[in-house]
């Protein structure tokens, strides 16, 4: 794997596309959002690839 540290992080969407690069800690990440999103939505990291970084609009309950 990549590194797994990475998950569970979020980021802004930064466009309406399902695609797209992201600057993590200074490394370049392809991403691919899971589900319906919108430029602006709260973006989770749930799965890593070899090829990217699998995406989905972060929840926003709380979890106990």
């Amino acid at each position: 794997m990549l590194d797994d540290r990475l998950l569970g992080l979020t980021f802004i969407n930064p466009a309406s596309i399902t695609t797209g690069v992201i600057e993590i800690f200074g490394v370049f990440y392809h991403y691919q959002i899971e589900g319906k999103a919108t430029a602006g939505d709260l973006l989770e990291i749930i799965r890593i690839t070899p090829l990217a970084l699998i995406v989905r609009v972060a929840d926003r309950r709380l979890d106990y």
